[in-house]
């Protein structure tokens, strides 16, 4: 479950980046989260309170999940395609051979406070 140290290390950014600004109070954090990161947001959103726990920077702090489409480009017909929503097989053609093209970030998108 790596979710709990990743998601660590994006509250531990937006407290040092709060600080860092005079920023007394976080009202929300989004994360975006690719479809291919292998991450599972229902994680991301029982352990949010845990990780903020004892922070009051944080009180009342909102967790926002935007999800990113795994999408990905054909090698052998040049389609375009989302990888999960295709079993990872090319919708046009059937092959597996792709260049991956996104889905796969993981990142602390906005920080928003008062």
């Amino acid at each position: 479950m790596h979710e709990i140290s990743v998601l660590h290390k994006a509250v531990d950014l937006a407290e040092q980046t709060a600080a860092d600004n005079g920023i007394t109070r976080i009202s929300y954090i989004t994360l975006e989260i690719g479809e291919l990161s292998g991450y599972l947001p229902v994680f991301f959103e029982k352990y949010f309170p845990v990780v903020t726990e004892n922070r009051p920077v944080f009180d009342g702090c909102e967790l926002r999940m935007v999800m990113a489409r795994g999408e990905g480009l054909c090698r052998e017909c040049g389609a375009m395609y989302n990888i999960m929503a295709n079993e990872g097989k090319c919708p046009k053609c059937g092959s597996r051979y792709k260049k991956i093209l996104g889905g796969q970030q993981f990142l602390l998108k906005e920080i928003g406070y008062e």
